[in-house]
């Protein structure tokens, strides 16, 4: 088995870079990413990414905190401690829906927090990309295309980038 490297590709434009994506994908290389110091309209149709599973679990978790909130209610004022004053209902009333609403965001904001951290494996202090000197323009100026692709797939990467018009292409060093 041999090991993945990573192959980038610096690019003038975004539409060389999103030409140069699509291309790769057509001579059926996946790994693809883009790195920039602003959002690509239509990055994510040009990558073919799959919807983002973040909404589902926030909407989960605010419905758990809505339930929550509204048994955690019930049972106080009902069951564990039942004083009925001016012959209160045991339906959830007004009164019920600050704390209701407040456990759904919290519940829903906590859940995205740690399901991005989980999604996106942060915190990740190190990665090899940081190595690459050129690749520091991809926080200022710069479009860079990556490519993930096995060891003996390095060189003829690099030559099809080149060919489909990137301006330099380097190498990320692999991990120690």
């Amino acid at each position: 088995m041999s090991a993945e490297r990573v192959v980038l590709g610096k690019y003038p434009s975004v539409d060389a870079l999103y030409g140069a994506a699509r291309a790769l994908q057509a001579s059926g290389h996946s790994a693809l990413d883009f790195y920039s110091p602003y959002p690509l309209p239509g990055s994510d149709e040009v990558l073919k990414l799959r919807r983002s599973p973040v909404p589902f679990v926030a909407g989960a978790a605010a419905l758990v905190g809505v339930v929550s909130g509204v048994l955690m209610q019930w049972w106080m004022n009902d069951v564990d401690y039942a004083i009925n004053v001016a012959n209160r209902s045991v339906v959830p009333s007004p009164t019920w829906m600050p704390v209701t609403f407040e456990l759904g965001v919290l519940l829903a904001g906590t859940s995205i927090f740690f399901g991005l951290m989980a999604l996106f494996r942060f915190p990740r202090p190190y990665d090899p990309l940081f190595e690459v000197e050129a690749f520091r323009s991809a926080t200022i100026d710069a479009l860079w295309l990556s490519v993930a692709v096995k060891a003996e797939q390095v060189s003829t990467v690099s030559d099809e980038l080149r060919r489909l018009g990137a301006a330099e292409v380097e190498l990320v060093p692999e991990e120690a």
